[in-house]
């Protein structure tokens, strides 16, 4: 039993909005299905002709003067190429240009990205662009994240560099950054200090550095290393060897160099005390980031209640005495250059 086709002006029939031309596909591929339940799939004639019910006046008059529909000779599937070679947003071949990802860029820009919600936005329409273009070899990783950062407010734009430091440690020098891992990134920077937290892995806590004072610590599991800022070593006093330090890669694919090592840094969690190897690097995001090494050292393990709340447990590993802190939201850092010493002992 076989099904009429619609007509064209029922609820269930099909459009092509020539002004979209990346449906041309799905329009070809539900025609096609409807056309076989009517049972006139084999004739090609009636294909071509049953086709054109469903454009508009312009559209159709094109589609009619093509050399495949009256030709009798030709297919269905030869009629179908020749239109789609007129339509190369449908078929991905349509060139995409530089200037495109600018003007992405620049509306974004006027805008200001100042939460998450207008990152998400922004990411999705920067990643189709920059997908074309670096499918094309029209722009490399490097130049694309360039493109990326821009839109970002100063402040932003000023940590994003030392946020890729702390989570991507072991990037290789000269492999550029993704557009995905910078978003991650602006993510952490553009997230409301008093707003709920939904990972342990961004709440912090405030500690007591070894008696000298307390100071607000991000707790990031996703991190490789331990760090503090150079502004939070100089308000501290802390001496780090320059000799031990580890290469860095900005989001622009230039390298740099973290400041150098700070050894066995006392922590105090109570009655709980890590000894910790920090790194200190240049004008970072936060005072100190407590990575993977301090929650393998210290057993850490994490409970979270219903209220947004959330508890964590620590076993000291030279004593085995075992404390359980509460998190607390993050906040911005305490310790800015303009507050620190601009000199080092």
């Amino acid at each position: 039993m076989t099904t009429p086709l619609p007509k064209r002006d029922e609820r269930s029939a099909l459009k092509f909005d020539p002004k979209n031309e990346a449906l041309l596909p799905n329009f070809f591929e539900e025609f096609e299905r409807t056309a076989k339940a009517a049972g006139i799939d084999g004739d090609a004639e009636r294909m071509k002709r049953a086709v054109l019910g469903y454009l508009d006046a312009k559209t159709m008059r094109f589609w009619q003067s093509l050399d495949t529909f009256d030709d009798d000779a030709k297919s269905w599937e030869d009629f179908k190429t020749e239109i789609l070679d007129y339509y190369p947003g449908a078929t991905g071949t349509a060139e995409v240009t530089t200037e495109e990802l600018v003007r992405v860029v620049e509306t974004f820009k006027k805008k200001v990205i100042s939460t998450t919600q207008e990152l998400a936005e922004y990411h999705r329409e920067f990643a189709v662009v920059a997908k074309a273009l670096r499918t094309q070899g029209t722009l490399s990783e490097i130049l694309i994240a360039q493109h990326y950062v821009v839109p970002f407010p100063e402040n932003i734009r000023a940590r994003i560099d030392t946020g890729l430091y702390v989570h991507y440690p072991t990037k290789k020098v000269g492999q550029a950054y993704t557009i995905n891992e910078i978003r991650k990134v602006v993510t952490f920077l553009l997230s409301d200090a008093s707003a709920p937290v939904s990972s342990g892995s961004f709440r912090s806590g405030d500690r007591t550095l070894d008696n000298q004072g307390e100071t607000h610590c991000i707790l990031d599991g996703g991190c490789s290393i331990v760090v503090m800022s150079d502004s939070a070593c100089n308000a501290f006093g802390f001496a780090f060897d320059p000799e031990k330090r580890i290469n860095l890669q900005s989001a622009n694919g230039n390298t740099d160099w973290s400041l150098g090592l700070a050894k066995d840094v006392p922590f105090r969690f109570g009655d709980v005390i890590a000894f910790l190897q920090v790194q200190v690097v240049d004008s970072p995001a936060y005072d100190f980031i407590l990575g993977q090494p301090f929650e393998i050292l210290m057993q850490a393990s994490y409970k979270n209640f219903l209220s947004g709340d959330q508890h964590l447990t620590l076993t000291d590993p030279n004593t085995y005495k075992v404390v359980t802190i509460p998190t607390v939201p993050r906040e911005p850092p305490r310790f800015r250059k303009e507050d620190s010493r601009d000199y080092r002992v």
